[in-house]
């Protein structure tokens, strides 16, 4: 019998990476091996010519339960070793964030306690609208991990982060819509086609408009506004240089031309 792999990789004919976590018997919660195909994933990322994008997702209708609590999370015998397979998570939070394309989260059923961490890293968030999002870190004695008190800080201020971190509730598509945390809702079993299709058609391929621009919104929470306009004004001298920005200039000419012809021909 064949093993299942606990990570999926594929990247589509419009050139959209697509990593699926795909430990369905568990929920899709995190394993050492499944951190560690993650990471020679981002690895072949970050080495290769740029894709039009990632979109991360779960396998069967879910995106993931958080770790696996059947799993220890130890490993080795360093000061650190109970909390290793949290710190390879970190790690693979952070690439994330840096990675340097955009990134959607399709969250179908649920992200919960890491598994939320995971689609907060990611620039966008697609959420089917069942799906349900929680932080639960307390109500097991721990506290929030992957980076999940930091970045909910960071998107929704001190009071409301407290507040779902403290709690420890449950909250649905709708409610992390309004408090910032989902970009978009879509119909169940439609997150990951809506994510793929919108990397897809993001730009019309002008890629390296895309790559840069992500690079200045990561800068954005480090830095200040000073820092920004400085990454602007390099960023946009590089894309003055190259093809994208005289094909976007040419198409928006063609497209302004015939519509003026129609207009014409209307008359």
């Amino acid at each position: 019998m064949t093993a299942v792999p606990p990570l999926l990789v594929e990247r589509t004919g419009d050139d959209v990476v697509v990593i699926t976590l795909n430990r369905r018997h568990a929920v899709n919660s995190v394993s050492f091996e499944m951190w560690e195909m993650f990471g020679a994933a981002l690895d072949t990322l970050e080495r290769e010519t740029p894709a039009r994008g990632l979109v991360l997702t779960g396998a069967g209708g879910f995106f993931s339960i958080g770790g696996d609590v059947k799993l220890g999370p130890a490993r080795g015998a360093g000061a650190l070793a109970p909390a290793t397979r949290l710190e390879m998570g970190q790690r693979i939070v952070a690439r994330l964030r840096r990675l340097s394309v955009p990134v959607i989260a399709a969250v179908e059923g649920g992200a919960f306690g890491i598994g939320w961490s995971l689609a907060l890293a990611a620039d966008m968030v697609f959420a089917a609208d069942d799906a349900q999002f929680g932080a639960p870190f307390i109500d097991y004695g721990t506290v929030p991990d992957g980076g999940a008190a930091w970045l909910l800080e960071r998107q929704i201020g001190r009071y409301r982060a407290a507040e779902l971190i403290f709690s420890g509730r449950t909250i649905g598509a709708e409610e992390a819509a309004r408090l910032g945390l989902v970009s978009r809702i879509v119909a169940k079993g439609g997150a990951s086609d809506a994510a793929v299709a919108f990397l897809s058609n993001m730009a019309q391929g002008n890629r390296q408009a895309a790559e840069l621009a992500k690079r200045l919104l990561h800068g954005a929470q480090d830095g200040g506004i000073e820092t920004s306009h400085a990454l602007e004004l390099a960023y946009c001298a590089i894309c003055q240089t190259g093809e994208e920005v005289a094909r976007a200039k040419a198409a928006f000419i063609a497209k302004a031309e015939a519509a003026r012809a129609a207009k014409e021909a209307a008359r």
